[in-house]
């Protein structure tokens, strides 16, 4: 009975550790931003500035960023995903709102450089829906 319980214990936390916040949806869709607009970043320049749109969310509910182990900011520019830094996922709402970032993919006015595979936000203001 006692190792029953002992891998029990075991394996609940393990996956407690590697399942993240697990209240979340994982999806698996592929996300593309909307053709009609010309404002979309559709690549980054060699100095990594960016400007203009970007979709934003959660990386690993919704972009597919196996790495992350938790909720965590990511923009989407083209099909290359990039973590955010300079803003925190909770910054702009609950992101298990029904309109938060783990449930949503979002459209932002971003500014910033992308430097070493992560976005250094000078800024990022979400849009209207």
């Amino acid at each position: 009975m006692k190792k029953f319980i002992l891998s029990l214990s075991i394996l609940l936390t393990l996956q407690t550790v590697y399942a993240g916040c697990a209240s979340c949806k994982v999806s698996k869709k592929s996300i593309t931003a909307p053709a009609a607009s010309s404002d979309f970043i559709k690549t980054v320049s060699k100095s990594g500035k960016v400007k203009g749109l970007a979709l934003a969310s959660c990386g690993m509910c919704n972009f597919g960023m196996i790495n992350e182990k938790d909720c965590s900011l990511a923009i989407k520019i083209n099909e290359n995903v990039f973590s955010v830094k300079g803003t925190n996922i909770d910054d702009h709402g609950n992101s298990h709102a029904k309109d938060g970032f783990c449930n949503a993919v979002r459209v932002a006015e971003i500014e910033g450089n992308i430097k070493n595979g992560k976005f250094e936000s000078e800024k990022f203001v979400l849009t209207k829906n």
